[in-house]
């Protein structure tokens, strides 16, 4: 019986001739061939994976083995609990979950009855594989090549694993850096398992939201920044394949919210930090600045236009309008997709992955308390968006959106501030906080429909009429909706901080 592990895995995905080109450029041992099949199970309820579990049956050179895994989320690192099953039980045996190893969280899986698995998918793979040193850290190089299959439906399969054996997980991820650095290859966030899931239901992967970060006040400001880091890296690695396969708005926005939290707390916390989490905000920020236009016309066609055709039904120029926004969508979309594809974003997200596991962000560890640390910085953030939100009833357009922005920064501030402050005042705040930033993020899109319009009508005359229709009817809106974005602000205003 083999004992449970922590897998940690990186995979590179791209075209079969570039992944079989660096796989021999990687050197080491001697490669070893075999051809693996492996079946999928799960309940018809789909217990396993709505738990984030899989279980599976492999056989490979006449061994027979069953696993477990549970995918922690963070494109990187799965729990795995295997043991081998007899050579002489028959081939379409269905697994028992008493072969597991004891330690296996068999209750976790929350199957009444084990007699209910069934077969869901398999992959036949072809797998060449040795072992590599990069650094201090010994990898087992795995070289993928073959199809999924869930009934009629079949994928294609070509990747390059990089599972460490020994070592510091950052060197691992140092080597895979560098292999992007000679081949057109791209960071890898889907398992085997979640690809065959999606074939055999037709759905695409889903948006991820962020996870809460829980601080502990005896935590260090390195361990705090770890923590969040973790959290921002499963964040961005959970949304890439959302937009790359399926172009999600929501992948979309959820990407974008990862990068903006990572710089925020980069931000928060940047008197601590060096360099190397400079670089890091600044490739988030350029990501940022890519993805804008996708969110924009997402919520531009999406949200802000079908109230206005609706009210409208027989202005043409406002259906010119949206033929017009959803060719600009789909060349923003394609834009994003070249982003996440391209070499420099891949770069930063094993940058990412690198810190999230190794640190290495904080200069010099401070003895103040991090209770102390989040207060001050917290008091920082609160006086500039009072600054900025003096006066708020007079405030223009462009004036408020800056408002919008500070409190998007207090915001993320006090999510991963708020565990080191418990008391019964924290909720309330951070609804009321939350309250304000949607108001104003409705203004926003507001004024961005407005925009948007204009510059679709300067190219396009025939759809002048649509875009003074969205003009007006957010004008109006603006207008309709003053009074209570002002009462909104008051409300937060008048609240007492938690801390």
């Amino acid at each position: 019986m083999v004992p449970a592990t922590v897998e940690v895995e990186v995979k590179l995905t791209g075209d079969p001739a570039e992944l079989a080109a660096v796989f021999g450029d990687l050197g080491g041992t001697r490669p070893a061939r075999e051809q693996l099949v492996t079946v999928y199970y799960d309940t018809p309820e789909g217990h396993l994976r709505r738990r984030g579990f899989a279980l599976r049956i492999r056989r490979g050179r006449g061994v027979r083995e069953l696993t477990l895994k549970r995918d922690e989320g963070d494109g990187l690192t799965r729990g795995e609990w295997t043991s081998l099953l007899p050579p002489a039980a028959p081939e379409d045996a269905t697994p028992r979950l008493d072969q597991l190893p004891p330690e296996a969280p068999v209750g976790e899986l929350a199957i009444p009855d084990a007699d209910a698995l069934n077969p869901t998918f398999l992959t036949d793979i072809e797998r060449t594989k040795k072992e590599v040193r990069t650094g201090d850290a010994l990898i087992e190089a795995s070289l993928d090549m073959g199809r999924i299959s869930a009934g009629e439906r079949e994928a294609a399969v070509a990747e390059l694993e990089l599972e460490l054996l020994s070592g510091p997980v950052g060197d691992m991820l140092a080597g895979a850096r560098a292999l992007l650095e000679k081949r057109r290859l791209r960071l890898g966030t889907r398992s085997k398992a979640a690809s065959g899931t999606d074939l055999l239901l037709g759905t695409s992967p889903p948006a991820v939201r962020a996870t809460r970060v829980k601080l502990e006040p005896a935590d260090s400001i390195g361990g705090a920044l770890a923590k969040v880091v973790r959290a921002a890296s499963i964040h961005v690695t959970g949304n890439l394949a959302p937009v790359l396969e399926a172009g999600d708005p929501e992948g979309i926005h959820q990407l974008r919210v990862s990068l903006r939290r990572l710089r925020s707390a980069l931000l928060f916390l940047k008197p601590d930090l060096g360099s190397r989490a400079a670089a890091l905000n600044r490739e988030a920020r350029r990501a940022l600045k890519r993805l804008g236009p996708a969110r924009d016309f997402d919520v531009f066609v999406l949200e802000t236009l079908p109230p206005v055709i609706e009210a409208n039904p027989r202005v043409s120029a406002l259906l010119r309008l949206r033929e017009a926004a959803e060719g600009r969508r789909e060349a923003a979309l394609a834009s994003a997709r070249k982003l996440i594809l391209g070499r420099r974003f891949n770069r930063f997200v094993l940058d990412l992955l690198q810190v999230a596991h190794g640190g290495g962000l904080v200069v010099e560890d401070s003895d103040a308390s991090l209770v102390d640390t989040a207060r001050d910085r917290l008091v920082a953030r609160y006086r500039s968006l009072m600054e900025a939100g003096s006066g708020f009833d007079r405030l223009t357009e462009p004036e408020r959106h800056r408002v919008r922005i500070a409190l998007k920064k207090f915001r993320y501030a006090c999510d991963y501030s708020r565990a080191l402050f418990p008391g019964p005042a924290v909720g309330p705040y951070l609804r009321r906080l939350s309250a304000l930033q949607d108001d104003l993020g409705r203004l926003n899109d507001a004024s961005v429909a407005r925009l948007i319009a204009r510059e679709l009508a300067a190219a396009d005359p025939s759809a002048a009429e649509g875009a003074s229709r969205v003009g007006d009817w957010y004008d109006r809106w603006a207008r309709e909706a003053e009074p209570g974005l002002v009462e909104s602000w008051r409300t937060f205003a008048a609240t007492e901080p938690f801390w």
